[in-house]
């Protein structure tokens, strides 16, 4: 029970990266503040862990939610923010202001926010925060610029939090992962002219030849939040299936 006594609040909590890390946070023992537009899956876990679940139904950009989330506790011990997302299919001169301004809110800004907001409630103890990020922060790719430059940034955003942060024991550091297998992946890749082409591509990259799995990310995340990486921050964990090697 790595995260017994804990409490970790996980935005994006009802699917894919996020629905993952929330599920795991309690079977270790942990408690969760699930963030999400939509219940979805989380019914089922609060059937399961019923005195451990918190669910807030809310706009993640929205200080409204934050506060809803955030206001009534008296202390914090981590942060996930999981909630993303991705509009690819366009070249970078075709990308509206409104659909590059929605996904830097979403990615970026609303990571911000939440940091912001968490940092008083773990200032006395200390904390973890894990962003998430993209494999492609590294090595870029074609018709998704908006994404890819947010996910950049969030990847700076770790190392920079971190410093600042670090003197009040709060560590912050990202995952980077490839392609998962998400409803976020899906959506991408039925955007593609060529859908089924695009997916054997896009396996193809990946030196394990396939698409990770949700759970395969949340262990790295699951490491981050806990105490066996007291010593890890401002970094960012590739696991991206060889993405990045090959």
């Amino acid at each position: 029970m790595r995260l017994h006594g804990r409490t970790i609040a996980i935005t994006g909590a009802a699917s894919g990266i996020g629905f993952a890390s929330s599920e795991r946070v309690l079977a270790e023992g942990g408690s969760v503040i699930a963030i999400d537009r939509e219940r979805g899956a989380l019914e089922t876990l609060a059937k399961a862990y019923s005195e451990q679940l918190s669910i807030v139904t809310g706009d993640v950009t929205d200080a409204a939610t934050v506060a809803h989330a955030l206001g009534p506790l008296e202390r914090l011990d981590g942060l996930v923010t999981a909630a993303g997302v991705s509009e690819s299919g366009e070249q970078l001169t075709d990308i509206s202001e409104d659909t590059w301004d929605r996904i830097f809110a979403i990615n970026v800004k609303a990571s911000w926010q939440w940091l912001r907001d968490a940092v008083p409630l773990m200032s006395e103890r200390g904390g973890s925060v894990v962003f998430i990020a993209s494999q492609l922060a590294f090595g870029g790719g074609q018709l998704n610029a908006a994404y890819i430059a947010s996910k950049g940034a969030i990847v700076s955003l770790a190392k920079t939090a971190a410093l600042e942060l670090a003197p009040h024991d709060i560590r912050v550091n990202a995952v980077a992962p490839g392609a998962i297998e998400t409803p976020m992946l899906r959506r991408s890749m039925s955007r593609a002219a060529d859908p089924q082409g695009a997916e054997a591509r896009s396996r193809g990259r990946h030196a394990m030849g396939r698409f990770g799995q949700p759970e395969e990310i949340a262990a790295g995340i699951l490491y981050l939040l806990s105490p066996e990486a007291s010593f890890t921050t401002g970094t960012t964990l590739l696991i991206d299936g060889g993405w990045t090697a090959a």
